[in-house]
């Protein structure tokens, strides 16, 4: 009988006074615009789709209409909110502890080398101003894990400092926020007919390359791609 190993992240509680906490400034370039889905989008209905869901590990090309419609009904700030941490709160299609959202959407498309930045607040795109990497190389790096063939590369990137701003052992809180947000992820993808697979690497090697004074911590990848 193997021996549990747990690491106890404490519980999480609101901080008597909160901090303030300026959010990281991303080296980004020009944002492209995603067109909103149309407000009549006929999808199936919800017991099908959680009824027909499975993880799916073959992966082709997305629209960008596909694409738009995924992080529309995933990522999108619908309604912002004041606060006294430095930032606003938001409320998007996901639940997310405090209603501050600390995890950054960050994509590989089949179609373009580099990576860009998801911008839930202008439902826009914006390439990343980093070190380039080709599709080619990242598609060897995942190899081991995954063939992700044409397949969108998704990380889930998380800025643990907005969420300690409120509470204190902030740790466990932010998990269950990309955990929350890759399920409702999957179950978005099974309605749009899509295909969907996350991984169980954490990313965070990628994320130190950054150098944004470290407060920037992989959280997990997976791979969006049609069928």
């Amino acid at each position: 009988m193997l021996d549990m190993i747990w690491t106890d992240l404490g519980s999480p509680v609101p901080r008597e006074q909160s901090l303030s906490y300026q959010p990281v400034s991303w080296p980004v370039g020009e944002p492209f615009f995603l067109t909103s889905p149309p407000e009549i989008v006929a999808l199936p209905v919800l017991s099908d789709v959680i009824e027909g869901r499975r993880t799916r590990r073959s992966f082709g090309h997305v629209s960008l209409a596909q694409l738009s419609q995924w992080l529309w009904l995933t990522g999108r700030v619908m309604a912002v909110g004041h606060s006294n941490y430095g930032f606003p709160l938001t409320q998007r299609p996901v639940p997310s502890a405090g209603a501050i959202h600390p995890i950054h959407i960050v994509l590989s498309r089949s179609d373009q080398d580099g990576w860009q930045l998801y911008l839930p607040d202008m439902h826009a795109l914006t390439p990343l101003l980093i070190p380039e990497q080709t599709r080619s190389e990242v598609r060897d790096e995942l190899l081991p894990v995954i063939d992700i063939q044409n397949g969108i590369v998704v990380r889930f990137i998380a800025e643990q400092g907005k969420t300690s701003a409120k509470y204190v052992n902030a740790d466990s809180l932010i998990w269950r926020d990309v955990g929350a947000l890759v399920g409702q992820m999957a179950l978005v993808a099974e309605a749009l007919a899509c295909n969907f697979c996350p991984m169980g690497i954490t990313g965070h090697d990628w994320c130190a390359r950054l150098k944004l004074e470290g407060r920037l911590v992989g959280t997990g990848l997976a791979v969006f791609g049609s069928r």
